[in-house]
């Protein structure tokens, strides 16, 4: 079964199901360590494991970016890890 990640209204009205199915979606691509920050990027900038954490964490982001409003988007593009971006919505929309 496909896990279909909603479109995160601008007024935050639908978090918990946006946030429930991304995190499943993300659970099934095996990238849920992104998002809650335990998969961390390498220190060693040389090695080849920095290039598959990028490589993670920019589709990782992706799935977000791909979901929430534009004008959103502008307010979370100087974010650098997919933690970081979760945590910003998180704490954005949680009380909602």
């Amino acid at each position: 079964m496909t896990i279909r990640v909603p479109d995160l209204a601008v007024d935050g009205r639908n978090w918990k199901t946006y946030r429930k199915n991304l995190l499943q979606v993300a659970a099934e691509e095996k990238l849920a360590r992104l998002y809650d920050g335990t998969d961390m990027r390498p220190v060693d900038e040389t090695s080849n494991e920095v290039k598959a954490w990028r490589r993670r964490n920019a589709i990782a982001k992706q799935y977000i970016a791909a979901t929430i409003p534009d004008a959103l988007c502008m307010h979370v593009l100087h974010l650098k890890t997919t933690h970081e971006l979760f945590q910003y919505l998180s704490n954005l929309f949680e009380m909602k």
